[in-house]
């Protein structure tokens, strides 16, 4: 690569068939940080894990509010024991422990903010996101190289309002992509 390179933070990365690595099968992942020096940070927003959000905020000795709460996501092969919130700014000011990925959505790894939001009544969208997805410097602009993965702009409505199900399909779609015209394109997911 010649030069710095372009930031896709704030952009979606979507797994073409291609990708081998299991752990990216038909990902999509919300890039939060890209840059020449660190690298890449991003929460792969397509991947329930079996894990109830209420058993967590009793792990952590929080009261477990009552209603219904969103799904527990599989953020990535990273460090899978660790949590991420991905929510919708609102009038909430970006802390100083927090990556505002695009004006309206933000990142935290605070459990005070996990906390605040369950027992907020109010129309504040999040999820609980566990483990992340992580690049070396130059790693990931090598893997787009390679056709492992398209970049699309980010659609909030992708995370918010999109069946978690849905979201690698819609992402190609976003960019004019249909998922069935894919060559390996199967419902199996590689072992």
């Amino acid at each position: 690569m010649n030069g710095p390179i372009q930031s896709l933070a704030g952009q979606l990365l979507i797994a073409m068939p291609n990708l081998a690595d299991p752990n990216f099968w038909q990902a999509v992942v919300l890039l939060g940080v890209h840059s020449d020096d660190d690298g890449a940070f991003g929460l792969i927003i397509n991947r329930t894990l079996d894990v109830d959000l209420r058993e967590v905020l009793q792990e952590l000795g929080e009261e477990a509010a009552t209603g219904d709460f969103p799904a527990v996501l599989g953020g990535g092969p990273v460090q899978p024991s660790h949590g991420f919130v991905l929510f919708e700014r609102g009038q909430h000011e970006v802390a100083d422990d927090e990556i505002a990925i695009a004006d309206s959505i933000v990142v935290s790894g605070s459990t005070e903010t996990l906390t605040r939001l369950t027992q907020e009544v109010g129309d504040t969208r999040y999820f609980l996101l566990l483990g992340y997805a992580g690049w070396h410097p130059g790693q990931l602009e090598r893997e787009i190289e390679e056709n492992s993965w398209v970049i699309a702009p980010l659609d909030t409505s992708m995370i918010f309002d999109v069946p978690v199900e849905e979201r690698w399909a819609a992402a190609l779609k976003l960019i004019g992509i249909d998922p069935g015209t894919l060559v390996d394109a199967g419902s199996t997911e590689p072992s």
